[in-house]
């Protein structure tokens, strides 16, 4: 089970990224991760941006596991509305992730809505962002709620049900 969130835009500044609940391959329980690949280009006459030719160069995509910690970090941070901050490292790589709250305005009115961004940072220097919208949040917590109903479900020893 996937989901991706493209963002490109005219300077070439955008990012896509995608979550996916996946096996672990030292465990064999499910897990999340989460990619993020920079803009390559953009078409202006057809107003689409391209991401695929950044996919070999290491330095514009980076793929992250999330523990199951994090994972519930992730949705009370989104459902409370406050800021999310956790570090990977792994091999030369350091790593800040960053889930934050910001009020997006409502097309046609003054209204705001309540949008997340995330904020990637390996090594100090390469920054990989995305906006989310309020519905796009939703949808993520969703994700992670699948993955731990899968991770619950892959612990309980098999054949034995709940005594209640």
């Amino acid at each position: 089970m996937s989901l991706s969130f493209y963002k490109p835009n005219p300077n070439e500044t955008g990012c896509a990224f995608s979550f996916q609940v996946g096996v672990d391959a030292k465990s064999s329980m499910p897990c999340v991760y989460m990619k993020a690949i920079k803009q390559h280009s953009w078409d202006p006459a057809k107003k689409i941006g391209n991401f695929s030719n950044n996919k070999e160069d290491p330095t514009k995509n980076l793929s992250i596991k999330f523990n199951e910690s994090e994972c519930g970090e992730i949705i009370s941070a989104i459902s409370n509305r406050y800021e999310f901050s956790t570090f990977h490292a792994f091999e030369q790589n350091k790593t800040s992730i960053k889930f934050s709250p910001w009020d997006k305005k409502a097309k046609g009115s003054d209204a705001t809505l309540p949008a997340f961004g995330v904020t990637v940072t390996r090594n100090g220097s390469e920054t990989f962002k995305i906006p989310l919208d309020p519905g796009e949040t939703i949808i993520l917590m969703e994700l992670f709620r699948f993955f731990f109903q899968k991770l619950f479900q892959a612990r309980e020893p098999q054949g034995r049900k709940a005594p209640f």
